[in-house]
C-alpha cells in the first residue's frame, strides 16, 4: 500500500479491489435482515468476488449485536490478511458506540478498503480523519444493493474500487459558483453533526464536504445540524460543499433556502443534488483524496447539470 500527503499525516491508499478478491461484509451498525444479506452476497459473487460474511450474532436492542461484538467483528475482518476490503452491511445506529474502542493507529496498520454510507459515515470519518486512510463512501451489501445495480451504481463503485479515477458526477443546481479541488470529507449530516463536540469530530479545513442525509426536516433538523456543525468549528476552513439529493427531507427548495441563510456567507463553492448517499442512485465516491467540484450556473437548467463532482486521483494504490 501506498499514500500521498495529507495535511497531518501521508495519507494511506488501499490496494485495489479486484474479481477474485474476498470481500468481508460486516454488520457493524443496525438489524440485518438474512434474506438481503444474502442477497448481497449472491449478487458480489456473481459478479466474480469471493464475498463473505461471519454468521449473523443475537441481536442486541436495535443492533446487530452487541457492541464488543460488532467491533470484534469489524477488527476481525480488517485483522485477516485474506481480505482486501471490508464492506459495511447497512446502516441504521451504532457505529459511534465503538468509535472509542478503534484506535487510529491499529486502522492504519491494518489499512483496509472499507465501504459504507449513513450509520458508517462514523468509521469512515475514523479512518479518513483519524487514521489517514482512504476510504469509499457508497452503497451498502443489505440494503439497496441489487437497486445500485440496476442504476449502475453498482459498477461505478467497483470502478473506483478497482483505481478509476475518471469517475464523473453531475449536480444539477448550483448554489455558489466556483471551482476547486481539495480531498473530500464527509457524508450523512446527523452522523457529522452527533459527532461535533467530541474527539471523533473530523474537521474540514482544507477539504470539500460532502453532506447528505434522508428525512431530515430543513426548517428545525437541518438547519440545527448545519448550525452545530458550523458552530462547533467543524466547517471552520471549508474549501466547498456538495449536498446530496437529501431524500424525504421536503421540498427542495426549502431545503435550499436553509442551506444559503445557513452557509451562504462561507464563499466557497457549492452545489445541491448529487446523487450521493440516501436516494434511489448512491453513486460512491473517495474520501481522503483529491476531487474537483465545479459550479458553473447558479440554481437548475434546462440545458445540463449546473456542477459537477469529478475524480482527481485514485482512492486506491
Amino acid at each position: 500500500m501506498s499514500g500521498s500527503g495529507g495535511s497531518e499525516k501521508r495519507l494511506v491508499r488501499p490496494a485495489p479491489l479486484r474479481p477474485g478478491d474476498r470481500i468481508a461484509v460486516v454488520a457493524a451498525s443496525g438489524l440485518i435482515d438474512p434474506e438481503q444479506i444474502d442477497a448481497g452476497l449472491s449478487l458480489l459473487r456473481a459478479r466474480g468476488y469471493d464475498a463473505v460474511s461471519a454468521p449473523l450474532r443475537t441481536p442486541y436492542r436495535y443492533f446487530a449485536a452487541s457492541d464488543e461484538e460488532r467491533r470484534d467483528d469489524l477488527l476481525a475482518a480488517l485483522a485477516e490478511e485474506s481480505v482486501r476490503a471490508v464492506w459495511c452491511a447497512r446502516g441504521g445506529y451504532g457505529m459511534v458506540r465503538i468509535l472509542p474502542s478503534l484506535d487510529p493507529r491499529w486502522l492504519r496498520a491494518h489499512a483496509k478498503l472499507v465501504i459504507g454510507y449513513s450509520d458508517a459515515t462514523a468509521l469512515l470519518a475514523r479512518l479518513v480523519d483519524g487514521a489517514g486512510v482512504a476510504a469509499l463512501h457508497g452503497p451498502m451489501v443489505a440494503s439497496d444493493l441489487q437497486r445500485q445495480a440496476d442504476c449502475g451504481a453498482l459498477d461505478h463503485l467497483l470502478a473506483i474500487a478497482g483505481g478509476d479515477a475518471s469517475w464523473s458526477i453531475p449536480v444539477p443546481f448550483g448554489i455558489a459558483t466556483g471551482e476547486v479541488e481539495a480531498p473530500l470529507r464527509g457524508g450523512c449530516m446527523a452522523v457529522l453533526a452527533s459527532l461535533a463536540g467530541t474527539p471523533y469530530a473530523p474537521r474540514f479545513a482544507g477539504s470539500i464536504a460532502l453532506l447528505e442525509d434522508v428525512g431530515e426536516r430543513p426548517q428545525r433538523r437541518i438547519d440545527r445540524m448545519l448550525v452545530q456543525m458550523r458552530q462547533s468549528g467543524m466547517l471552520d476552513g471549508i474549501r466547498g460543499i456538495v449536498f446530496g439529493v437529501m431524500a424525504d427531507c421536503g421540498d427542495p427548495e426549502e431545503i435550499r433556502t436553509t442551506i444559503a441563510d445557513c452557509l451562504g456567507d462561507l464563499d466557497v463553492p457549492m452545489a445541491f443534488g448529487a446523487e450521493c448517499g440516501h436516494g434511489h442512485a448512491n453513486f460512491a465516491v473517495p474520501l481522503g483524496v483529491r476531487v474537483r467540484l465545479s459550479v458553473e450556473r447558479l440554481g437548475e437548467t434546462a440545458v445540463g447539470p449546473s456542477a459537477r463532482l469529478d475524480g482527481v486521483e485514485p482512492l486506491v494504490a
